[in-house]
């Protein structure tokens, strides 16, 4: 009769236990479907993307026309990232633009620069490490004065998606491009489309 007993109250707590299990994961498949899972994987959205920032890494959507986030680091260094889309051009046509903001002088060195593409499932990725005396684009504004940065780098990536493109590129002091460019790369394969 104890014996019974005993075994009824197990059956009892494993129908608990299931019962249990079955309504979490109904509770987090109905979380998942609502919300995505960039929260759990620690993913951030602006606009149509998500991207994972690396450590160390600030991010503030931007006001201005065709840029969708600024980056900047914590430690408020010479280094910044923005992120673009609906921008003119093919991938090459930037990385050829990107590479035209360096002054032709004994610090450029074209065979240093690095570009490197990657063909994944869901998007196309190329991106280029160059450094230099790096020239500030006035973007169409030539009433300002030019304003030169030697000893600069610069990290490009433009992430190409069945029917979009995005920019994204690193300017500052070519020591903190050289040490962010793991990060970058992180920052760059994260990307993805909502």
């Amino acid at each position: 009769m104890q014996m019974n007993k005993r075994v009824q109250s197990l059956a009892i707590m494993n129908r608990i236990i299931l019962y249990t299990v079955i309504i979490g994961t109904c509770f987090f498949i109905s979380h998942i479907a609502v919300n995505g899972t960039n929260e759990i994987i620690g993913k951030d959205v602006v606009k149509n993307i998500s991207y994972k920032l690396p450590e160390g890494w600030n991010a503030s959507s931007s006001d201005k026309q065709f840029r969708l986030l600024e980056v900047s680091l914590d430690t408020n260094e010479d280094f910044s990232v923005v992120i673009f889309n609906n921008i003119q051009g093919t991938a090459d046509q930037n990385l050829n633009r990107w590479i035209g903001q360096f002054k032709k002088d004994d610090s450029f060195d074209r065979e240093n620069i690095v570009v490197k593409r990657d063909s994944l499932d869901s998007k196309y990725i190329t991106s280029i490490e160059m450094y230099g005396t790096y020239e500030v684009p006035r973007m169409g504004n030539n009433t300002l004065p030019v304003e030169i940065k030697p000893n600069y780098g610069l990290l490009g990536g433009v992430v190409e998606f069945p029917n979009s493109l995005y920019f994204i590129k690193a300017v500052g002091n070519d020591e903190l491009i050289k040490e962010n460019s793991a990060s970058f790369d992180e920052f760059l394969y994260s990307i993805e489309l909502n």
